[in-house]
């Protein structure tokens, strides 16, 4: 294995991510300076329906753009928004066409959706960085295997949540298997928790905790900012 071949891999591999959160960061940027007008002045604050029309038509441009995406939009934190009118502004795929997602927001349901404790909202929004989430099934949201990735939200400066897209696992292992491939078996991405999201390897397949590098095995950083993502490798 030579230093070229790992920084090539590595450099791909950062260069799809930047490239995919850059796109993110310019979308939140367009959802966001659509809502301001309903966040201004105190909370709580309500989406009006013309301009959730409005984050629906770019959201949809978004994921025909991007044909590897299951779904994207906005994410707000439940205590901002009026009662009885918290909801997500967050659409999928569903064959050809385009579906707003319904998730259970009611704290007192055995459905609820509890979102404010999961990665993707604590890394985007509590701690405002790109974040990465998965691969984990989201049992009580979209019920499919996939990676989420968020990025802070602001209108006219002020927080007020995330924007965010998910990806199948599918799509995600069809893209990193293909970089990873030059590098030959035994090789795997690692998330910030040292857990695989792909490899093409047995003994380091998908949330496999890497506790310690394996013998005969080195790492290297991806330089995508905010994610904390490695690579393991034979020597």
């Amino acid at each position: 294995m030579t230093s070229s071949n790992v920084a090539a891999v590595a450099k791909d591999i950062a260069h799809w991510f930047n490239g995919l959160y850059s796109d993110l960061e310019q979308l939140g940027a367009e959802l966001t300076e659509a809502v301001a007008p309903d966040f201004s002045g105190d909370a709580p604050y309500e989406v009006a329906a013309t301009t959730s029309a409005k984050l629906r038509a770019r959201v949809i441009e978004h994921l025909k753009e991007h044909p590897s995406l299951d779904g994207a939009g906005l994410i707000f934190p439940v205590e901002i928004q009026k009662p009885g009118k918290a909801r997500l502004e967050w659409w999928i795929r569903s064959g050809i066409e385009f579906v707003r997602q319904k998730f259970n927001l009611d704290p007192s349901s055995g459905q609820f959706y509890d979102y404010e404790i999961l990665e993707w909202w604590q890394g985007g929004y509590r701690e405002e960085r790109r974040s990465i989430a998965g691969p984990y099934i989201d049992h009580l949201g979209v019920d499919d295997y996939i990676v989420t990735m968020t990025v802070p939200a602001y209108a006219d400066g002020k927080k007020i949540g995330v924007a965010g897209m998910d990806m199948v696992m599918n799509e995600v292992e069809t893209k990193l298997l293909r970089m990873l491939a030059p590098l030959g078996p035994g090789t795997a991405l690692l998330n910030r928790h040292n857990s695989v999201i792909v490899g093409n390897s047995g003994s380091l397949s998908t949330g496999i905790l890497v506790a310690q590098i394996p013998q005969g095995y080195a790492r290297t950083r991806i330089d995508s900012p905010g994610l904390d993502l490695s690579l393991i490798y034979r020597v």
